[in-house]
């Protein structure tokens, strides 16, 4: 089977976007709708952060929808489902948004807690909310923050985010973030197809994606 995990990193002039989606195993098509979806949200951004500011929250996953839409057409929306993460620095803004299971963690940059979009009653199988014909606001999860107070933002889909024990989430992120800062992207790269490759959990086959966006040094502590 084709992988049907997608990311995207785009940096631009007003800031930096991440984006992970997971195609739903139950759809024929779900690798080219996760790869719509990251592209989608890239220009979904493009079309709404008028003037280099925030966009509106609604606005940008509305036009995401619409151009994931026209990205997958001529298939049946239905067989291109997929779930959509991402991440949006700009400015002294920082803009979580999810549709469907993985997880969206931003660390603290200080003593602060760690914030967690959390997850629905539906985040499960092949049930979870994500992509489809039809635009249901209602199902996102969202928040705006401060960027100078989070050190790190970790996205992952739900083949790493489901093996995570309960309440060790952000133990998992902050070890992350260390290692991160502490190495080159070569061997960022490296380390993670290693322990990625080597997931410690028996049996459990589902594709894996990982993206971590980190504050710029002088900002972080973590």
């Amino acid at each position: 089977m084709p992988n049907q995990d997608a990311w995207l990193l785009r940096h631009t002039l007003q800031g930096e976007l991440l984006v992970v989606a997971d195609g739903l195993g139950s759809r024929a098509l779900s690798h080219l709708g996760a790869r719509a979806a990251c592209a989608a949200a890239f220009e979904a951004l493009a079309l709404t952060q008028a003037g280099g500011g925030a966009p509106d929250i609604a606005i940008l996953l509305a036009t995401l929808h619409a151009r994931w839409l026209a990205r997958v057409w001529p298939h049946d929306p239905r067989t291109c489902a997929t779930t959509c993460l991402l991440a949006l620095r700009t400015g002294p803004h920082l803009i979580l948004a999810q549709l469907g299971d993985g997880m969206v963690l931003a660390g603290g940059a200080g003593t602060g807690p760690d914030f967690m979009l959390a997850s629905t009653a539906d985040d499960f199988s092949n049930q979870t909310d994500c992509l489809r014909d039809r635009h249901e606001p209602q199902s996102w999860r969202a928040a705006q923050l401060c960027a100078a107070d989070w050190g790190g933002v970790l996205l992952c889909t739900d083949g790493i985010a489901a093996d995570l024990t309960p309440g060790r989430e952000s133990a998992f992120a902050h070890a992350l973030f260390a290692q991160t800062r502490n190495s080159s992207a070569r061997s960022q790269r490296r380390e993670a197809r290693r322990w990625l490759g080597g997931w410690p959990v028996p049996g459990h086959t589902d594709d894996k994606t990982i993206g971590c966006l980190l504050a710029p040094k002088e900002n972080s502590n973590a």
